[in-house]
C-alpha cells in the first residue's frame, strides 16, 4: 500500500547525519502517510496524555482524542490509575466527557449502560432477557497505561514493551533538573488546532538554529554557544546554560537548575525544564489529519497561587514565545504545498554538532523511515 511513498526511504536513510536531507515534503501532507503513521507509530508507542495531578484522586478522569480515538485516563476507588477507549461496547456512544470528577460509576447517556471505574459492566438494562448475554464480555475496552516521570502515558498496543524500557534514563535524569516533577500542577493550559502536520512541530522543537532570529527573547536568556542535543534511544535532550532574563526566564542566583532542559520523547510529546526550579512547560500534540494537529501547551508550577513573577512567566510563554513557534510552523506547512519547494531541504547538521546545528532533525527522520521498513 505504502510502496509508492517508500521508494525515495531506503534503509540509510539519514543514517549520513552529515549529508541528509528531510522527508519528501509528501510526507507532511498525503494522507495516506498519516494513515501508515496511525497504524505504525502512534498505535504502537507510547503516548503522553497529560500530568499525573490530573487524576491524583480517586474518580478523577480526563479525556484525550488523537488518531482520531476517544480515550480516557480513570483514577478508580481503588487507587489504581486504568485508561479505556472512551466507547460504550453497546453501540459506540461517548461515555465521559472532558475531564472532572466521576461518580462510582459510569453510565452511558444512550442507553444507560453502567459501567464500574475498573471498567467492568454493572448494569445493561433488560438483560436478563437476552439470549446468552454475557455481561463478562461487555465492558470497557482497556488500554495499557502507565504513570512515569510525573506524567500519564497510554499504548494502543497490547503486546508494548513497558514503558521503563522504552524510556530508559529519562526518569534519572528529570530527577536530577526537575526532583519535583511529580507534584507540579497545571497552571495555564492553551490549546490550539494547529494547521500543520504533527512531524513539522517536531522538527521546529528539534533545533535550535532557528531560536536566534524566531525567538530574540528566549535568546537573551539561553544561548546557542554552549547548546548541545544529544540522543539517547526513544528521547532527546537539549541542553543551554541560561542567564536570567526579564523578558524570558527570570531566576534568582538560588536556584539550583539554571540551565533549559528540553525533552522530546517519541513519537511528540515536549518537556521544558526551564531555568530556576519548580517550573516547566510541556507540548502534546494529538494529531488529527495529515494537515492539522491539536496541541496542548501547558505551564507548571508547584504552586497554583501564583506569584506576580510566575504570570508574568506565564503571560510571556503562552502570549509571546508560544504564538511565535505557531507562526512558524504554520508557515512551513503552507510552504511544503508549494511548487517552489524542491521536494527535500537539507538538514544544517554540523560536524561540530554545535547548539545550532539541526542533527535532531536527522535522527527523528531516520526515527520515522524506520516505521516504513518494520
Amino acid at each position: 500500500m505504502y510502496k509508492a511513498f517508500t521508494a525515495d526511504l531506503d534503509d540509510n536513510f539519514c543514517a549520513d547525519i552529515d549529508n541528509a536531507h528531510t522527508l519528501p515534503a509528501r510526507y507532511y501532507t498525503a494522507e495516506e502517510v498519516f494513515a501508515h503513521e496511525k497504524e505504525h507509530i502512534f498505535a504502537r508507542s507510547w503516548l503522553c496524555l497529560g500530568h499525573g495531578s490530573e487524576v491524583a484522586q480517586p474518580n478523577d478522569y480526563f479525556t484525550r482524542k488523537v488518531i482520531g480515538e476517544n480515550i480516557a485516563v480513570v483514577r478508580g476507588k481503588d487507587g489504581v490509575l486504568r485508561a479505556f477507549y472512551n466507547v460504550c461496547p453497546h453501540r459506540g456512544h461517548e461515555l465521559l466527557k472532558d475531564s472532572g470528577k466521576a461518580r462510582n460509576m459510569i453510565t452511558c447517556p444512550y442507553h444507560a449502560w453502567t459501567f464500574k471505574l475498573d471498567g467492568e459492566l454493572a448494569v445493561a438494562r433488560n438483560c436478563e432477557n437476552v439470549a446468552n448475554f454475557d455481561k463478562s464480555a461487555n465492558g470497557l475496552t482497556p488500554l495499557k497505561v502507565a504513570e512515569y516521570c510525573g506524567f500519564v502515558f497510554v499504548n494502543m498496543d497490547p503486546d508494548a514493551k513497558p514503558i521503563e524500557t522504552e524510556l530508559a534514563g529519562l526518569q534519572e535524569h528529570f530527577m536530577q533538573v526537575c526532583p519535583d516533577i511529580a507534584d507540579l500542577k497545571v497552571a495555564k493550559r492553551v490549546v490550539t488546532e494547529t494547521p500543520a502536520n504533527w512531524k513539522v512541530i517536531v522538527d521546529n522543537y528539534m533545533e535550535c538554529y532557528h531560536c536566534a532570529p524566531a525567538h530574540p527573547s528566549f535568546s537573551q536568556s539561553v544561548g546557542t554557544a554552549n547548546y548541545t542535543h544529544t540522543f539517547h534511544g526513544n528521547w532527546t535532550l537539549q541542553r543551554g546554560e541560561a542567564s536570567s532574563s526579564d523578558d524570558s526566564y527570570a531566576f534568582d542566583d538560588a536556584a539550583n537548575n539554571r540551565h533549559f532542559n528540553g525533552y522530546w520523547i517519541w513519537p511528540c510529546v515536549m518537556f521544558n525544564v526551564v531555568p530556576g526550579d519548580g517550573a516547566m512547560t510541556v507540548i502534546y500534540e494529538f494529531p488529527v489529519s495529515a494537515g492539522v494537529t491539536v496541541q496542548y501547551y501547558e505551564v507548571m508550577f508547584r504552586n497554583t497561587d501564583l506569584s506576580e513573577d510566575q504570570q508574568k512567566f506565564v503571560d510571556w510563554a503562552t502570549k509571546e514565545f508560544r504564538p511565535e513557534d505557531l507562526g512558524l510552523v504554520e508557515s512551513v506547512q503552507r510552504g511544503l504545498q508549494s511548487r517552489g519547494y524542491r521536494k527535500q531541504g537539507r538538514i544544517m547538521a554540523d560536524q561540530a554538532r554545535s547548539g545550532i546545528s539541526e542533527h535532531g532533525i536527522a535522527y527523528f527522520h531516520r526515527m520515522v523511515a524506520q516505521t516504513y521498513k518494520a
